[in-house]
């Protein structure tokens, strides 16, 4: 029996920070996963061949096709170390028809900038904060939102821009938060209304009949007087810092019943308003009312052995190998559906 092979292509991060910074968890993170992955698909049976996206596109088209791979694994989050293009890696595997895991361009590029991920949820009426977009050298008034906001860059991965600085409560902090996203990240700032509440991450797997995860919580309970309660860059990265260890992610998270399904039927709406393929997580404030706000829409969410989406495949009853293998097979069964296949290719099997 021939195998199936798959090439798992992937991505490393730009090696600095924007404010100068050596980036010294990203690209460990890439390669743990990436080791990760590559293990968890051997020991599903799959043949497997690894490749580094490179900037110089001729050479990558010629390795990736004759990689003769039956699917792409796609773990690229960038391109020449720009997050921005994550989209643009996507749409190539698109542009040469190989079969490939996760999102499409379209989706990875909408979800990304979260302006227009929340203009979209907002237009099938799923809750998400009020906000403005503040475009550097512009003029923007936010009298109508409701103090304290958030503050972060439009269109980051990863908690990228967010300090515990995040949280404005008057106009001077608004300001500075705001100049400090346009100089460094050379982008607009996002503006949203800050929900206190309870802080859920819902992981989703599938296509037609989507699976939702058990809910995780983050915990921030133990947090250090004086620290916000919100999941930022050092909550997430900086494994030192008291935000990391501080920041427990619970799952499945304790809610009542009523409650719980009214969150897991906005993570599943949002899912699906985003059109999300395979998998994806939905991050989601729960207000003192129980209303659940959308904050971000993640396709392509991290997959690695710590992440949060393992960790609810794994209250599931999913093991690593069997989340992983899932999403192979997810993408393969849509492949090869004539639904995702151009008209000239629909008959091949």
């Amino acid at each position: 029996m021939i195998r199936r092979s798959i090439l798992i292509l992937y991505s490393l991060p730009n090696p600095f920070l924007p404010d100068g910074s050596v980036d010294i968890f990203g690209p460990k993170s890439v390669l743990l996963r990436l080791q990760a992955v590559k293990e968890a698909l051997q020991t599903r049976g799959y043949a497997i061949k690894t490749l580094r996206m490179e900037k110089e596109l001729s050479p990558m088209v010629g390795k990736i096709l004759r990689s003769g791979a039956d699917l792409i694994f796609n773990l690229c989050e960038e391109f020449h170390g720009q997050t921005r293009m994550e989209m643009n890696v996507a749409a190539l595997l698109e542009l040469l028809y190989i079969p490939f895991t996760g999102s499409s361009a379209l989706v990875l590029g909408l979800s990304q900038d979260k302006g227009k991920t929340k203009f979209i949820l907002a237009h099938y009426g799923i809750p998400t904060p009020p906000f403005v977009i503040w475009p550097p050298g512009e003029k923007v008034s936010t009298s109508r939102l409701r103090k304290p906001l958030f503050v972060k860059p439009l269109r980051e991965d990863a908690s990228l821009g967010i300090g515990n600085d995040a949280i404005a409560r008057n106009s001077f902090s608004l300001r500075a938060n705001v100049d400090r996203i346009h100089r460094l990240h050379h982008q607009p700032a996002l503006v949203e209304e800050y929900i206190e509440g309870r802080e859920l991450n819902v992981s989703i797997l599938g296509n037609e009949a989507p699976q939702v995860l058990p809910i995780s919580e983050i915990d921030f309970s133990t947090l250090p007087k004086g620290l916000p309660k919100i999941c930022g860059y050092a909550a997430k990265w900086v494994e030192n810092s008291p935000e990391f260890h501080h920041t427990i992610p619970l799952c499945p998270a304790s809610l009542p019943l009523k409650l719980e399904k009214r969150v897991r039927e906005v993570a599943l709406q949002a899912y699906r308003a985003m059109e999300c393929r395979d998998y994806g997580r939905v991050d989601i404030r729960l207000s003192p009312e129980g209303i659940p706000y959308v904050l971000e829409v993640n396709a392509n969410p991290d997959i690695s052995p710590d992440a949060g989406m393992t960790r609810s495949a794994k209250a599931a009853g999913l093991a690593y190998p069997e989340m992983i293998g899932r999403i192979a097979e997810l993408a393969w069964a849509r492949a090869r559906s004539s639904k995702f296949l151009p008209e000239d290719t629909a008959h091949e099997s």
